[in-house]
């Protein structure tokens, strides 16, 4: 079950990694309102949060998994 809760929590990871490049790119793109570009840096960061602590959660489970 832990082997299967790692994977899950990889997969979210690689998903807010997507979304953080995402947020970056509009973050950078002087086309965008220069609010617009801020809160899709805030928003960028808070992905980047969110992955890590799915990475950790995922080396957990992982750590458990091969313990059992």
């Amino acid at each position: 079950m832990n082997a299967v809760k790692a994977g899950i929590e990889t997969a979210k990871e690689a998903h807010d990694n997507k979304t953080v490049e995402k947020k970056l790119e509009k973050a950078a793109d002087p086309n965008v309102k220069p609010s617009e570009r801020v809160d899709a840096q805030f928003e960028a960061g808070k992905a980047a949060c969110k992955a890590a602590e799915h990475h950790a959660k995922a080396d957990h489970h992982q750590a458990k998994h091969i313990a059992d």
